[in-house]
């Protein structure tokens, strides 16, 4: 790879770890305003004509706030994790590629779901007054849209397992395979030194020049 690829990939590998930490620390941001606005007066008092408290709605709106932000975040993430071991597994063949690959769809689809859960619980306290009997409906709802994620992660699990498999197996078994080479061309070596001591000398077999 040359000098311009190199500072090409670290200027990319930056501004991903940059603009990713700077989402991660706005969730944080929300987080802590909430905790603040929960220690107003008041925000236990139900909002009017409504079964909810100021406080279930202020933190449903940051349950959505950070639900968001995780969905945008997500393909950064995946972009971190493939930078990470690419660069890792550079000098490898195309199998660390594909499990680089494969990891970041695993990493994408997890934040994915950490942002349904966190939509879920956010909005629990806003949903499940209103509904009141049929709250069943809000987690039959979650329920379908949490196992979209979950089906895409336990896809690319399944697809990293061979490729996987194969790197250990050659990590393994070609470190052991090297080392018997060595073996066998340190014995030939000892058989060839033992045979030039034993083959006999022209005077050892009567044969005068």
């Amino acid at each position: 790879m040359s000098s311009n690829d190199s500072a090409i990939g670290t200027a990319l590998d930056r501004d991903t770890v940059r603009s990713t930490s700077r989402l991660l620390i706005g969730a944080l941001a929300v987080v802590g305003v909430l905790s603040l606005v929960t220690l107003l007066p008041g925000v236990d008092r139900l909002v009017p004509f409504a079964p909810v408290t100021f406080a279930a709605v202020a933190t449903g709106v940051v349950a959505l706030a950070v639900a968001g932000i995780l969905l945008y975040a997500a393909p950064k993430f995946a972009l971190l994790t493939r930078l990470a071991l690419g660069e890792a597994d550079a000098e490898g063949d195309a199998r660390p590629d594909r499990i680089a690959e494969n990891a970041g769809g695993v990493v994408h689809w997890l934040v994915v779901f950490g942002a349904v859960l966190v939509a879920y619980r956010g909005l629990a306290g806003v949903a499940v007054p209103v509904l009141n009997g049929a709250a069943w409906a809000y987690d039959a709802a979650f329920l379908f849209v949490a196992l979209v994620p979950v089906v895409f992660l336990v896809a690319r699990l399944t697809v990293t397992v061979d490729p996987l498999a194969e790197l250990v197996a050659d990590r393994v078994a070609g470190g052991a395979g090297a080392a018997n080479d060595d073996g066998a061309d340190d014995d030939d070596e000892v058989d060839d030194s033992a045979a030039e001591f034993d083959e006999p000398t022209a005077s050892e077999t009567g044969e005068d020049g």
